[in-house]
């Protein structure tokens, strides 16, 4: 009984004497609902390609009170009459609704668009208007007021129809003789005085390169075809 006992007491001082202190790392609680759950966001880079559109847009500046200023430059007499009307101003014009006059006949025109120092030809005869250089158009009103008189005549261009208006004329010319029926007009609204253009049996054509053309002075006979 002694040997037993003190074999036992041997035992337990061994073991006693060699224990080590041993340290336990108790794991993170975990989570007991999904609110507890905490996701750091991932940082993420978003590349922005920038595009700029450039739009240039031209604008023409007029001059303080432009407009357009209508007149005539040449008239061309018999088989092949025609008128050539000028924009004298300094902006651009319409000539639609505007009357060309030969007493007693009148003849709306139709829309023609003239920019500043531009012509249109506008053509008088039964036959197609010639295709004249450095005309912007050319327009064919047949012989709707009449072929012109190489020894006398008129032509005189409205804004309307209030043809015995000297506020409705704005252009007007006379040649061979004077007092044709619209020159009253003509000379009350200050677009001719009471001369004519001579011509002489040859001339095909009467022109001016003036504005404004009020006076027969300022107007030329053509000469050749």
């Amino acid at each position: 009984m002694r040997r037993a006992a003190l074999i036992a007491i041997l035992i337990l001082a061994a073991c006693g004497g060699n224990s080590e202190a041993t340290t336990t790392t108790e794991p993170p609680p975990l989570p007991t609902s999904l609110a507890d759950i905490v996701i750091e966001p991932t940082p993420t880079t978003t590349a922005t390609t920038s595009s700029t559109t450039t739009t240039t847009t031209t604008t023409t500046t007029l001059p303080p009170n432009a407009a357009a200023e209508f007149g005539f430059t040449q008239v061309v007499f018999g088989e092949s009459s025609f008128v050539v009307i000028t924009n004298w101003g300094n902006a651009p014009g319409n000539l639609e609704g505007y009357w060309l006059c030969q007493f007693p006949s009148y003849e709306p025109l139709p829309r023609i668009e003239l920019a500043p120092g531009e012509q249109a030809l506008i053509g008088l005869a039964p036959d197609p208007p010639p295709e004249l250089a450095g005309m912007a158009t050319i327009v064919d009103l047949g012989p709707a007021i009449g072929l012109f008189n190489a020894d006398s005549g008129e032509v005189a261009l409205y804004r309307d129809q209030a043809f015995d208006d000297p506020e409705s004329m704005i252009a007007y010319v006379e040649w061979g003789e004077p007092g044709h029926p619209r020159a009253e007009v003509a000379i009350a609204a200050g677009l001719w005085d009471d001369s004519a253009v001579d011509v002489f049996d040859e001339a095909p054509s009467i022109s001016s390169g003036v504005h404004p053309a009020t006076s027969s002075s300022v107007w030329f006979a053509d000469v050749g075809g």
